[in-house]
């Protein structure tokens, strides 16, 4: 019995220490270079009182991907995978970009893809879907609201969503295009930066010189501002190669170059000798591609050349006076017309425009 005790008490003990033997490091022998392994440094205790380092977080939040962020007018290459692309509610697979935008900006979106399912959708910062809709003769998206525009100024979210099946991804490349401004914001903006406009005021040609030119800079495919614009290098600034550059682009965008003009009632030519007409008359002459009108200064039209109709353009000088003789078609006499300044640069000018513009030849 005492022995059957004695070895229920001893092989325990031995068991342990056999454990603890066995969990201890294995010593490797010294190798064949003849040098011992290098001792591990004695860590240095940290004063008493000083500041642990924090050990850094560690979090369980996956890293967010890169911002990516649409220029206007510059392409952006992409695909659907179903390996990589985030999936929607509706189970479509999507990528999707920001966008910074203003609200008064006509915009179009560019999607091309081998496949013409892929679509694209816009939301705002508040989550909410802005409707877009797909020109049928471009294949271009364009926003669908009844301003043509965005709903507000600020930072959008651009998704181009599609399905996607199998480990084939579907290759595709969006460019935002922006156009300029919406017809209805530029018209607004032009008739508020003209509306005080007054030509004999230094401050006020200034002022409105200055919105005309940011206008343009905004959107220079309309041609409003660079109607205007010429008038103003031409009679305020006494600028006429800067006034032919804005006449020029006016008449690109299929506008005028806006000309002040006088005139005989009958356009009868300045008897020799005198400095004016017998019966003198004010206008406008406005020269459009193809077209040449002139009206008076309400704007009423008095008579509309088109190119071919136009047989001959002169210059005549008649007393220091720089006159400008058109001769058309089924006219009863020649138009005999005066450029504001009278100069010859101005008439130069005008004889250019209409023969390039209006009467298609080559100066």
């Amino acid at each position: 019995m005492k022995r059957r005790v004695l070895y229920q008490t001893v092989f325990p003990l031995v068991l342990v220490l056999f454990v603890l033997f066995s969990a201890s490091p294995i010593v490797y022998s010294q190798g064949g270079s003849g040098e011992l392994p290098a001792a591990k440094p004695t860590p240095t205790p940290a004063p008493r009182g000083a500041a642990k380092s924090p050990r850094p977080a560690v979090s369980n939040t996956p890293a967010a991907p890169a911002s990516r962020t649409l220029s206007f007018n510059q392409a952006v290459k992409g695909s659907i995978d179903t390996r990589s692309s985030d999936k929607a509610p509706n189970g479509y697979l999507f990528e999707e970009y920001f966008l910074n935008a203003k609200s008064d900006e006509l915009l179009t979106f560019q999607l091309q893809s081998n496949d013409p399912s892929l679509a694209v959708q816009i939301f705002n910062k508040d989550n909410a879907e802005v409707a877009v809709a797909k020109d049928s003769l471009t294949g271009n998206f364009k926003i669908s609201a009844p301003s043509g525009g965005l709903p507000g100024d600020g930072e959008y979210r651009v998704r181009v969503i599609g399905a996607a099946t199998g480990r084939n991804a579907i290759a595709y490349t969006l460019t935002v295009n922006r156009l300029g401004l919406l017809h209805s914001a530029y018209y607004a903006r032009l008739e508020k930066i003209t509306l005080n406009y007054r030509e004999t005021d230094p401050n006020s040609v200034t002022d409105t010189q200055a919105g005309l030119e940011e206008l343009a800079k905004d959107d220079s495919n309309k041609p409003g501002a660079f109607e205007f614009l010429g008038i103003i290098y031409l009679y305020n600034r006494g600028d006429a190669v800067r006034a032919a550059n804005a006449m020029e682009q006016a008449i690109r965008n299929n506008g005028a170059a806006v000309v002040k003009i006088s005139f005989d009632s009958q356009w009868r030519r300045m008897r020799s000798g005198k400095l004016n007409w017998d019966d003198p008359r004010a206008g406008w002459l406005r020269i459009r591609p193809n077209q040449l009108l002139l009206t008076d200064t309400g704007y009423k039209s008095l008579a509309t050349l088109m190119g071919a109709q136009i047989k001959e353009i002169s210059k005549l000088v008649e007393n220091a006076n720089n006159l400008i003789v058109i001769d058309a078609d089924k006219a009863r006499r020649p138009y005999v017309l005066l450029p504001s300044t009278g100069k010859q640069e101005e008439a130069d000018l005008v004889i250019k425009l209409i023969r390039t513009h209006v009467m298609g030849k080559a100066n």
